[in-house]
Order: structure tokens, then sequence, then C-alpha cells
């Protein structure tokens, strides 16, 4: 295992605390705290990071040196499945209960973001299934796929043309594995590359549907380039960003063409459907 280091920050500006530590080369995840109104931000490091002082107003900062120990496997180990019909989410531990779930997705998030407990990633899969109630979407996309989890629902739905990529050469050897151990077809694979600027999203697209579980920051500005790519009557799925970022998000996506058609909030993480 690299050695991680964990940032740890509370503020009143997530989205300046998001672009800063994306910028830093960071995996960051941000947490709302309800009772002060704030967002705790969490950015993990694989060497060491070097701060002046933050561009961002923040009421407190740590980091630490998080022990050399498969932490990630250590902490997955008494995660109970996660049930969002059809799928079945679940580590191997729990593959016993897996065998009469519809779509049955093993996972192991390694270092990459999406072990399926996190209430984007479910907001996300609540969306998939409100569409695959009308239509299974042909031609698909996973923009950011971390642990490859959306990418292997869409797969496992039914969708005969995935693109799965992430701009972290750590995620796509994750979802790399997981894919191997769902068994998808072999010409699902993810590639490292960043967004939908590559020559392999070109041809594969436009796309009926895109799912992008990521920041709210880049979201915002990658929503030309995920509008671009869809066909017509196209439809788009967007988490990862609060609920207190989600008028933003949605105001940049309408200025883009594209219309709401269903959110879902769990929690303080709201997950949106568009369409073209």
């Amino acid at each position: 295992m690299p050695a991680l280091f964990k940032a740890c920050v509370t503020t009143q500006t997530p989205d300046l605390a998001e672009a800063f530590f994306d910028n830093a080369g960071a995996v960051a995840q941000a947490i709302g705290l309800p009772k002060s109104g704030g967002t705790r931000i969490e950015a993990y490091f694989t060497e060491a990071p070097e701060f002046g002082d933050l561009p961002f107003a923040h009421e407190d900062f740590d980091l630490e040196h998080v022990p050399d120990e498969d932490w990630v496997s250590r902490s997955q180990q008494n995660l109970p499945p996660v049930q969002v019909p059809p799928f079945f989410l679940f580590g191997h531990h729990d593959r016993p209960h897996a065998r009469h779930a519809r779509h049955h997705i093993e996972m192991d998030a390694g270092l990459a973001f999406g072990s399926g407990h996190h209430e984007t990633t479910q907001g996300c899969l609540h969306l998939l299934a409100h569409v695959l109630k009308k239509r299974c979407p042909t031609k698909v996309a996973d923009i950011g796929t971390g642990s490859g989890i959306l990418a292997i629902a869409l797969a496992k739905a039914g969708c005969r043309h995935v693109f799965a990529c992430d701009n972290d050469p750590d995620a796509v050897r994750v979802a790399r594995q997981n894919f191997k151990i769902n068994t998808l077809p072999a010409h699902i694979r993810p590639i490292w590359c960043n967004g939908l600027a590559h020559p392999a999203a070109r041809r594969a697209g436009p796309f009926d549907l895109i799912m992008a579980n990521i920041l709210a920051v880049p979201l915002i500005t990658m929503a030309s380039a995920l509008t671009a790519h869809l066909a017509p009557a196209g439809q788009l799925i967007l988490s990862g960003l609060l609920n207190t970022q989600r008028q933003r998000v949605v105001a940049r996506y309408r200025h883009a063409g594209l219309t709401v058609q269903k959110d879902i909030r769990i929690g303080p993480w709201t997950s949106l459907m568009f369409r073209r």
C-alpha cells in the first residue's frame, strides 16, 4: 500500500475548497454538516502535500498520516450489502446472499471511490433504475468511474456499449479488477483519460445516457462537454453535489439546453437527472 495523507478542513465555501484540493491532485469528498451549515472536506494524498495559506475561509485544518495498512479492506469487511432494486451491491464476504439478486454487483473499492454505500452512488442507482423502467439505453458512459460501480450496473442492466473512464490511474486499475470480478465482457474496459476529450470517447458517442458522480465544481466545468456528447433525447445523471450546490448545477445545465427530469436527495446530497 502506498503512503496516504489525509487533510481535513471545515469551510463555508466548499466549491473553492473542492477546486483547491482537486488542483492539488487529491481525491476529495465533501461531507455536509447540517447543524452548522458548513461542509467538511476530506482530501487524500499519496505524497505529503505542502500548503501555504489556504485560499478559502475555513474554521479548522488538520493533516495526518494514515497508517501503512490495507485500511480500505479492513473498513469494508463489516459493511452490509446495499440494495437499490434491481441492484444488489456486496463485498466478497456477502456472496452467499447475492445469489437471488437480479443484478448483483460485487465491489472492492480499493483506493478508488465507490463501495456503493455513499449517498451519491445510491442516488445514481435510484435514477438509473427509474430510466430502466422505460428503456434500456444502448450507448452509455460513466465519467469518473472510480471503482467502476456505475459502469458495472449499466452493463448488468443490459446496456450493450459501455464507455468508462477516470483521470486517476489507481481508479482505473481497481475498476478493471472489479469488471473481471463481475465477469463483464472483455470489450468493456475503463480507460485512463481526462473526461470526454479522449478520442475513444468521441468514437464511443454520442451517448443515450451519461452518468457522472464526481463533484459540483468539475460538473459545472464539464457541462458543455457532457451535453455535446449526448444523443438527441439523451439523458444525463449527475451526482456528487451537496443540496446547497443544486441550484448552481441546475442553472448551468439549463443554460446548456437540458431540462431537469428528476432529482433525489439523500441526506445532504443531491442526484439529478436531465434530458436533452
